[in-house]
């Protein structure tokens, strides 16, 4: 009889001691564990505090991904229009490099939404492709001006900017797990 007491009080207390602990190991405060974990996602990037600040808020490597990828798109859509605008303007060869800059912005923005459907689609293989792609449209617009001698400081500047984001989706897609 003495020994059935002592056999449930040690699994009373086993389980008391296991719940004790869980609730110890999942009392973290949740935020600074998604930027941990966010960090860490990060840390690979070429940009990582470019990538910090473009996915704060996302819980897992796929999210991150999907905001760094929306973020691009934000920003080439808006090269876009900057390179309509000073186009309007530009003559000869100097608006034939802002029509091309036009055109690979439009591919650029359409191989990152074909991106958030491969991450949908779980094709990873396509995901890095499409997001090499955007890389190669963002070198394509900066040759059109380095290869004429003209070089607008305004899309410039956007480019190297939209080169890192695109480093960074490129490095987050690493991260995604299907």
């Amino acid at each position: 009889m003495a020994s059935k007491h002592y056999f449930i009080f040690s699994l009373v207390f086993l389980t008391t001691a296991t719940f004790l602990l869980a609730g110890k190991c999942s009392a973290q405060d949740p935020v600074s564990m998604t930027s941990t974990a966010l960090s860490s996602l990060c840390s690979d990037a070429d940009f990582s505090q470019l990538c910090e600040e473009i996915t704060k808020g996302a819980s897992d490597p796929k999210s991150a991904t999907q905001m760094a990828i929306r973020a691009l798109i934000l920003r080439a859509s808006n090269a876009k229009a900057l390179a309509v605008k000073l186009g309007s303007n530009a003559t000869g060869l100097r608006k034939s490099n802002f029509d091309i800059c036009v055109e690979v912005y439009d591919d650029a923005v359409e191989n990152l939404q074909t991106s958030l459907a491969n991450i949908q689609s779980g094709d990873k293989g396509a995901l890095k492709s499409n997001l090499s792609a955007v890389l190669s449209d963002i070198v394509t617009c900066d040759d059109a001006f380095a290869e004429s001698a003209d070089d607008p400081q305004a899309l410039g500047q956007t480019n190297k900017v939209m080169s890192k984001l695109g480093s960074n989706c490129l490095a987050l897609a690493d991260e995604v797990h299907f």
